[in-house]
């Protein structure tokens, strides 16, 4: 009996699975063997002097802004450069981004498609989900916001927020009939959130050695009326420049049209 060529290739995905899990396991072992203790001299700093230095008493956001602030800088600039990617492969892929036209009096404001797929906006939508979206979307913005303004207190901060925040906004889109329904959700808008939200970034970095102090540093310090003033400012410019970075993404590869 001649086996069928797709359980060949079933059982040889299946293999090469096993061999995976196993690679992985022999390469994870050594750690759990070695009886070297874990380093705890900066887990123990942090735990003491952590929400003293920097104002916020979640520790998450004092690490990832203020002692690993550089770090911050450098996965904000990969998201500049991940939104620049997605947008320069999808135009190099064919796609236009298209202003309104006399060819296309049924659209309003901007639209982001591939030819061959251009379909009306609603086309493949159903009303329960405009309904559902479009009623949600505010609420998701609403609390996107929360999440980042309370990240120095709370679990949440600028990128978690900033994530929700683009949820929200894709929720807008998808709940519109069109893309001037809301001006958050128009591509040229979000572009423009972006990239003033990286330039408010670099100016609040470089604050500090106007200030005298160094690259990154709280020019406020922690002695002020809000002791973690600085970790807030960050968490909202990185949370403006997340949201509107993925929202821009997500809006311009679903396109309207």
């Amino acid at each position: 009996m001649i086996k069928k060529p797709f359980q060949i290739g079933h059982r040889i995905q299946f293999i090469l699975s096993v061999l995976s899990l196993v690679l992985i396991a022999l390469a994870v072992l050594p750690v759990f063997l070695d009886g070297t203790p874990w380093p705890v001299h900066a887990r123990n700093y942090l735990e003491t002097n952590g929400a003293g230095e920097s104002g916020a008493r979640n520790l998450v956001s004092a690490i990832y802004l203020g002692y690993r602030a550089f770090d911050t800088l450098g996965e904000t600039i990969v998201l500049l450069v991940a939104v620049t990617g997605t947008i320069g492969i999808l135009t190099k892929a064919g796609a236009v981004l298209m202003q309104d036209s006399s060819k296309n009096q049924h659209l309003s404001g901007s639209a982001f498609a591939l030819p061959g797929e251009k379909r009306k906006s609603n086309y493949m939508r159903t009303h329960l989900l405009e309904t559902v979206t479009g009623k949600l979307g505010p609420v998701v913005l609403l609390f996107g916001f929360y999440v980042m303004l309370y990240g120095h207190l709370s679990p949440g901060g600028g990128f978690q927020g900033g994530v929700v925040v683009a949820s929200g906004i894709v929720f807008l889109a998808l709940g519109s009939s069109s893309l001037t329904t809301s001006g958050i959700i128009r591509p040229e808008i979000l572009s423009r959130i972006e990239a003033l939200a990286f330039l408010m970034l670099i100016l609040v970095s470089i604050s500090g050695i106007l200030l005298g102090k160094g690259f990154l540093d709280n020019p406020m310090g922690t002695s002020s009326i809000i002791p973690a003033g600085f970790i807030i400012l960050l968490n909202i410019i990185i949370g403006l420049k997340v949201g509107a970075g993925i929202g821009f993404m997500c809006i311009v590869m679903l396109g309207k049209e």
